[in-house]
């Protein structure tokens, strides 16, 4: 992704930022959804769950908590 650069080509380092913040929010939603979707289908099965797998989804909570 190219910064964001003003009319004589200078990067806005106030701008970059903004930028890399909406970027990595993007990213966080992304990996979000796919565990959600994980977490969705996982639940859909007979198995037990994997401790590992609740671990994450409970991380993925408190992040999102956070986040609010």
């Amino acid at each position: 992704m190219a910064p964001i650069s003003d009319p004589q080509h200078r990067v806005n380092p106030r701008m970059t930022g903004l930028v890399q913040r909406e970027l990595e929010a993007r990213r966080f939603s992304a990996l979000a959804s796919a565990i959600r979707e994980h977490e969705f289908r996982a639940g859909a099965h007979l198995v037990t769950e994997r401790p590992h797998d609740q671990a994450l989804y409970r991380r993925l909570r408190q992040l999102s908590a956070q986040g609010s």
